[in-house]
């Protein structure tokens, strides 16, 4: 008897055991994947409006991670969001929801450039918010360093748009004393102590160039630069 009952008393305890891992497997699951699924917290750019639908931030990060697709997840995402902004019927409300599903998007695609230049450049140049441009660009900075492309873009929304220098200067200091900074970002850095008559700061900025160029061109610039700044100075009241 105890022979014939060894086979089920076998499978009855491998059943119980296996009942056990998937209640810890879920219990597992159900307890980190709120971390997977929001590794770092959605805010809407409106707090107190729901101007993006919660479920929509936990589907999309829920299933690009349960399916290991994340960056196609990502794509298609953004195709939606180049689709949003280009109804009219969106115009009504002056696309409320922009900015949020950029920052969505870039959650799921982070190195896909496009999200923050076109982003951004919507943001700032057509809809006029300049603080949500500078946001998303901050944010494409912090995923790709080396992307110089996101850095100009920023600098030059915040010397044509906002006027909002004391933001604006040490952003270029800190990029420019990173070393091989484009020309374009010391054209603005050197413009904006112009605009405010930081002449020495100016003039200091071009030395610096000429003296440390490789490039016969660059340090012609600088010094034709600098003998503008000298004139310039001499005629300050």
């Amino acid at each position: 008897m105890k022979a014939l009952w060894l086979p089920e008393s076998i499978g009855g305890n491998s059943l119980a055991i296996l009942f056990v891992l998937v209640f810890l497997a879920q219990s597992f699951l159900c307890f980190h994947l709120d971390a997977w699924v929001h590794p770092q917290p959605f805010k809407n750019s409106q707090p107190h409006e729901a101007v993006v639908d919660k479920k929509v931030t936990s589907t999309l990060r829920a299933v690009a991670f349960l399916t290991g697709y994340k960056v196609l997840i990502g794509h298609l995402f953004w195709i939606q969001v180049i689709q949003y902004y280009g109804d009219s019927d969106n115009a009504a409300d002056r696309f409320s929801k922009l900015y949020d599903y950029c920052s969505l998007a870039s959650d799921l695609n982070p190195c896909f450039l496009p999200i923050y230049t076109y982003g951004a450049a919507a943001l700032a140049f057509h809809l006029h918010r300049i603080d949500q441009a500078e946001r998303l660009l901050q944010k494409g900075i912090l995923s790709n360093p080396k992307e110089q492309s996101l850095q100009i873009l920023l600098a030059s929304i915040l010397y044509e748009h906002s006027q909002q220098y004391e933001k604006l200067i040490p952003f270029l200091e800190a990029q420019i004393d990173q070393g091989d900074a484009p020309t374009v970002l010391i054209h603005i850095l050197a413009n904006t102590f112009q605009k405010l008559g930081r002449y020495q700061d100016a003039i200091a900025l071009w030395k610096k160039r000429m003296r440390e160029s490789t490039s016969d061109s660059q340090r012609i610039e600088a010094a034709n630069y600098l003998q503008q700044l000298y004139r310039l100075q001499k005629q300050k009241p």
